[in-house]
C-alpha cells in the first residue's frame, strides 16, 4: 500500500473508531508466523490510543508447527503488548483452531 493510501486508510479508521458507539471490541488480526511490521505497530499504538478495548488475534495458526504457537503468541505480546494487559490469543480461520479460546474472549464484550 503505498504512503498516501496508507493515510488515507488512516483517516478512514479514525473517524470511524471516533465516530461509532456503538463499537464494543477492536480485534486486531496479525500474523502469526512473522514479528509485527512498523505498521502493525502503528495501527495497534492508535487502537489503544482510542480507548476502546482490544483483542488480539494472532490468525494463521495451522501455518506453523503445534509447538510453536504459544511461543510465536509470547513473542507478538512482548512486541506489541510487553505489559501484557492485551490479551493475545492464536487462532486458525481455515482449520478453525483455538476457535473457542476466541469466542470466550469475544464474548465477554456482547453479552
Amino acid at each position: 500500500m503505498s504512503k498516501k493510501e496508507q493515510v488515507q486508510v488512516g483517516k478512514f479508521i479514525e473517524e470511524y473508531l471516533s465516530k461509532r458507539n456503538e463499537i464494543c471490541l477492536i480485534i486486531f488480526l496479525v500474523d502469526i508466523r512473522h514479528n509485527p511490521t512498523e505498521n502493525d505497530k502503528m495501527m495497534y499504538n492508535y487502537i489503544i490510543s482510542s480507548g476502546l478495548p482490544c483483542l488480539i488475534i494472532a490468525n494463521k495458526a495451522d501455518k506453523i508447527a503445534i509447538t510453536k504457537v504459544m511461543e510465536k503468541t509470547k513473542e507478538i505480546q512482548k512486541i506489541l503488548n510487553p505489559i501484557g494487559d492485551i490479551t493475545i490469543l492464536p487462532f486458525s480461520s481455515e482449520r478453525k483452531i483455538y476457535s473457542d479460546e476466541v469466542w470466550t474472549e469475544i464474548e465477554k464484550f456482547i453479552f
